[in-house]
């Protein structure tokens, strides 16, 4: 799996592909896919040299890779400076991704997806989180106290898709005899200067963990964007949940105060 990092917004442009775009891409699908993937049509971006490319299989399943100068493949995600990641946006626009989920269903997915509890008592919300994440790990330094004074629960629901090590990171945390310690000891030793989690990646994905989290991210891409943290959370006297993308400091202050709970059917205690 490769990743790319590129600086600037993403957006993709309107105009099509041109056909010797199209014809090399094409061909180099075939030989590099050894048959198995065919090209359907190319999908331009803001960045030079840079095209996504919708693909089928041989058995019809579509999906997006990036072509690079005509020259290269590109499989994996690719992610801006701003944390957003290129593949979903691109992905929507190309009709491969379905229309993002109400923040009501896609709290009752979070609850029933695979993960864990952070804390013992309090209001409990729900956040998706990469263990490489430094906002992640930021949001839970600001709530360890809390939680550890059972003034707040979280459900961890941890997805993997930032970095080469994000996903085997995730299936080692999931894999633990207690999930929710190894979750700690990943953000005890998080190294703030190379944003890397301090879980030991998992040496065999050839596990049911492998798949969880990838169920997991793609949850979080029914939110209508891959970026974390994602919360989901009861304010108090609201009805149904809201959904934040991350947490400003300022919002961050007496969080328990401000809640109640998620309950399982995905809406709150009120």
């Amino acid at each position: 799996m490769g990743t790319v990092l590129m600086t600037g917004a993403w957006s993709a442009a309107a105009t099509a592909s041109t056909p010797a775009d199209s014809a090399g891409y094409a061909a180099l699908m075939h030989t590099l896919s050894h048959g198995q993937e065919r090209l359907l049509k190319t999908v331009p971006t803001s960045v030079p040299g840079l095209s996504g490319l919708v693909v089928e299989s041989l058995t019809g399943q579509k999906s997006l890779v990036f072509g690079l100068d005509n020259s290269y493949l590109i499989v994996g995600p690719i992610i801006g400076a701003n944390g957003k990641v290129l593949n979903e946006t691109l992905a929507q626009s190309a009709g491969l991704l379905p229309k993002p989920l109400s923040v009501k269903v896609l709290a009752l997915r979070a609850l029933h997806a695979p993960g864990f509890v952070l804390g013992h008592a309090g209001p409990m919300l729900v956040a998706f989180m990469d263990p490489n994440c430094i906002f992640c790990h930021r949001f839970y330094e600001s709530e360890r106290a809390n939680l550890q004074a059972g003034k707040l629960r979280i459900k961890v629901v941890p997805v993997g898709f930032l970095k080469p090590s994000s996903l085997p990171k995730a299936v080692s945390i999931l894999e633990a005899k207690h999930p929710a310690a190894a979750w700690a000891a990943d953000e005890s030793g998080f190294n703030v200067k190379t944003e890397e989690g301090a879980a030991k990646p998992a040496a065999n994905l050839k596990v049911p963990a492998t798949a969880q989290i990838r169920a997991n991210t793609r949850l979080l891409a029914r939110s209508g964007e891959v970026a974390t943290p994602t919360i989901l959370a009861c304010l108090k006297g609201a009805a149904a949940p809201v959904l934040w993308r991350g947490i400003s400091p300022e919002a961050q202050k007496n969080i328990p105060g401000k809640l109640t709970d998620l309950l399982p059917t995905g809406s709150c205690a009120g």
